[in-house]
């Protein structure tokens, strides 16, 4: 005879296969299935852990579990565009939240990256976005970019909660034209879980970037954390 949480988990996948539970949607909570169904609160876990293993349920801190979507295709590791026009192109709406823009020291690790001393100053930018009508809103990246500020004086005092960050650029003569990106599995730092909305042993995708103009000088390096329940990457080669 099957486990009461296996038969759960059966039941569930026949309501997500029938539509009841549209991809995207919220599922009830472990509370509300643990009443309708009469068996405890744990089994529920149980069943839903399973379902959360088969890729078939995401779960997301602070906002319930969802009937898992597709996985977003991002297009970062093959080309040369800012978020906002990836998105424009594949006509999803963007939803931008600027955590804080900045001037401070580039330090070693940023001075690096843009071949800058360390003590020379830098606007950092941190900025977290979603897509609207997927996985409920919930955020799909958290950025941290770079940017001499010799380079681009008047950035700090910019809002960049709808303006597209590689058009300022374009604007001012800085076009992004070639791009070095590092793509790792990193568990995220607690700020950046929080950011996300995911606890902080969750594994994410970790891209990091810089970006040179076509006569080679660096212009921003970047920081991008992905989750890596809701991301997968295309990666365009060519002989």
């Amino acid at each position: 005879m099957q486990s009461r949480y296996v038969q759960i988990a059966e039941l569930l996948r026949g309501q997500i296969a029938d539509g009841q539970y549209p991809l995207g949607s919220r599922i009830p909570t472990e509370n509300e299935l643990a009443q309708s169904l009469g068996v405890s609160r744990p089994t529920v876990r149980q069943a839903l852990d399973l379902l959360a293993r088969e890729g078939r349920l995401t779960r997301v801190k602070g906002s319930g579990t969802f009937v898992a979507q597709p996985k977003l295709v991002h297009e970062s590791t093959s080309f040369v565009t800012g978020y906002r026009e990836e998105s424009r192109k594949k006509n999803r709406v963007l939803r931008t939240r600027v955590v804080c823009i900045r001037t401070e020291k580039a330090g070693e690790k940023v001075g690096d990256a843009l071949r800058i001393p360390g003590d020379e100053l830098v606007t950092r930018l941190v900025r977290i976005r979603n897509l609207e009508n997927l996985y409920s809103n919930a955020p799909v990246v958290y950025t941290t970019l770079y940017v001499p500020l010799k380079l681009f004086p008047e950035m700090p005092e910019m809002d960049f909660t709808d303006a597209s960050f590689y058009e300022a650029l374009d604007a001012r003569g800085l076009s992004v034209v070639h791009a070095s990106r590092k793509l790792e599995v990193v568990m995220p730092p607690a700020e950046v879980a929080a950011g996300l909305g995911i606890t902080p042993f969750e594994p994410t995708a970790f891209i990091s970037s810089q970006g040179y103009t076509r006569g080679g000088q660096a212009v921003e390096y970047t920081e991008s954390y992905y989750p890596a329940s809701r991301s997968s990457f295309q990666i365009e080669i060519n002989r």
